[in-house]
């Protein structure tokens, strides 16, 4: 994405194109997981170099758009702003702004980082604003206070914003950042340095507020863990926020706890079996730990056993597929079975689980063998 915005910094007065890169380079402004985008550029004096451009800010899941004026003839004066909420700003004073956006009072053209700092200043000003008009809707300004109380949320963690803009909102949006701990293991590591975060977004509509829609965003590593399965509770139209966001939090921590349990137990299961059978094995899956194939001979009949674990192993027992590989089905699949009568405990240790399968192997092979052969003959 950041290679397409390239294309609006080659039209981008030279002594802009620095500041507007860094802008751009910058990971995230708050708490969503996007970057600004250039939507257009412009020139305020006819110059083939654009000395204005449109920003797209995302902001609440939401995204807002701030023109960013500048005079290519006098950088060293610093920029203006359109935005496009109305409501934003129109009634604060120089000094008011000079303390808040700093970084625009003391504007430095020759600093890199000069207009990405005052783009923070005024996002940071932008959320206490969406706050202010929050706090004026009365249900609102006590989910919003309780919310503040938690210990579990912190100010930062929340985007808030009415839309649309404007005196008569009809949506309002609370995005909430849920610092997620569950237990990790070596696989969490290769997912980046954000790797336990959740976003909950819970968005109010109705005359009273009264239909909500929640809505959850997870990091790689959290959707990787979870395996795109996790579903949200429904939320009661009389459930405090505050305690929806806490049961969500948890709920999100036990399943993934869980999930990484299961998976250092089948990682456990399959390297139990490598090590029992390692002249036979044909191959087994080194990152989740879903399955592990072997080739089973008993005198003359060969057969490819295929182990698969469920994503809750040990609780659910092992699907055990024998295949022939002599054998093809009318569809020119080789031919398979299922073997399902053999014991199982989900509190016994891999190498017992792994014995009374090979166990049932070698006692239902024959009858495979047969099978296989009258079916496909």
């Amino acid at each position: 994405m950041l290679n397409q915005q390239y294309t609006h910094l080659s039209r981008i007065d030279s002594y802009i194109e620095p500041l507007l890169k860094r802008v751009l380079e910058a990971n995230k402004l708050g708490i969503c997981c996007g970057t600004i985008q250039v939507e257009s550029t412009s020139s305020s004096c006819d110059k083939a170099e654009g000395d204005r451009f449109k920003l797209l800010i995302p902001y609440a899941r939401h995204t807002i758009t701030w023109d960013v004026l500048f005079d290519s003839q006098r950088p060293e004066l610093g920029p203006d702003f359109i935005f496009n909420d109305d409501t934003f700003l129109i009634d604060m004073n120089i000094d008011t702004l000079s303390a808040k956006v700093p970084s625009l009072a003391k504007w430095n053209v020759n600093n890199e980082n000069a207009l990405l700092n005052v783009l923070m200043e005024l996002l940071s000003c932008y959320r206490q604003h969406q706050i202010e008009l929050l706090q004026k809707q009365e249900r609102f300004e006590m989910e919003y206070s309780v919310l503040m109380n938690s210990t579990e949320i912190a100010q930062e963690d929340v985007e808030v914003i009415l839309l649309p803009f404007g005196s008569k909102p009809t949506e309002a949006r609370f995005l909430i950042s849920l610092s997620i701990n569950p237990q990790l293991d070596e696989e969490h590591e290769t997912y980046g340095p954000e790797n336990e975060t959740a976003m909950l977004l819970v968005t109010f509509y109705g005359p009273n507020w009264n239909r909500i829609m929640p809505q959850i965003y997870f990091s790689k590593y959290l959707e990787y863990v979870l395996n795109k399965s996790y579903q949200l509770p429904h939320y009661l139209s009389d459930k405090l926020l505050n305690d929806y966001v806490v049961e969500i939090k948890k709920n999100i921590e036990e399943k993934i706890r869980s999930r990484v349990e299961c998976r250092q137990k089948r990682k456990l299961f399959v390297m139990t079996a490598l090590a029992l059978q390692a002249k036979s094995v044909l191959e087994y899956d080194s990152k989740d730990y879903y399955y592990i194939a072997f080739l089973f001979v008993k005198k003359d009949f060969s057969s490819v056993v295929i182990i698969t674990l469920s994503p809750n192993f040990p609780s659910i027992k092992p699907t055990i597929t024998l295949k022939s590989p002599y054998h093809m089905t009318v569809d020119r699949q080789s031919y398979h079975e299922n073997l399902e009568n053999f014991k199982y405990s989900p509190k016994w240790f891999p190498v017992d689980m792994i014995d009374e399968i090979f166990k049932s192997i070698n006692t239902n092979i024959d009858k495979f063998k047969l099978k296989s052969i009258q079916t496909c003959s």
